[in-house]
């Protein structure tokens, strides 16, 4: 996902393991509308997941960035995506607009703060090439 604020990502025990993607990788970066779920527990104590039928379908992305399906999502291919590991007492400036996802070591402990972005260019920029991907066909459809 992409955030529209701006972040400071502090570890202070642990580690965290960010995947990161430009905003100018959204071309290559599969969208779609998907219906909202929730989980809830069971009497026998597993979670299933129940689709929440009466809200508005929501932009997700589908593809899994730790193992990505390369023939269902072909343009992912010319995404270049960064790794960045952050550790205890290192600080991680996230720009607005990039997709990450995060993994993190167990019993870490992160503090961040956002701020809100500027919507200037980068923010037009960005709505450009979103526009252009839909076009573009790039996008999953709604599912």
């Amino acid at each position: 996902h992409k955030d529209h604020y701006e972040n400071l990502y502090c570890v202070i025990s642990g580690e965290k393991t960010f995947i990161l993607l430009p905003p100018t990788d959204r071309p290559f970066i599969p969208y779609g509308l998907y219906q909202p779920a929730v989980y809830r527990q069971k009497a026998d104590g597993d979670f299933e997941v129940v689709e929440q039928t009466d809200a508005e379908k929501v932009p997700w992305i589908p593809l899994d960035p730790l193992a990505p399906d390369l023939v269902r999502y072909g343009s992912y291919r010319s995404a270049r995506p960064l790794l960045c590991r952050v550790s205890a007492g290192e600080m991680l400036y996230l720009p607005s607009l990039w997709f990450h996802h995060v993994r993190q070591s167990h019993g870490c402990i992160a503090v961040n703060f956002w701020y809100d972005m500027e919507y200037d260019i980068r923010y037009n920029y960005y709505q450009l090439l979103d526009s252009l991907a839909r076009l573009a066909g790039s996008d999953v459809r709604d599912v």
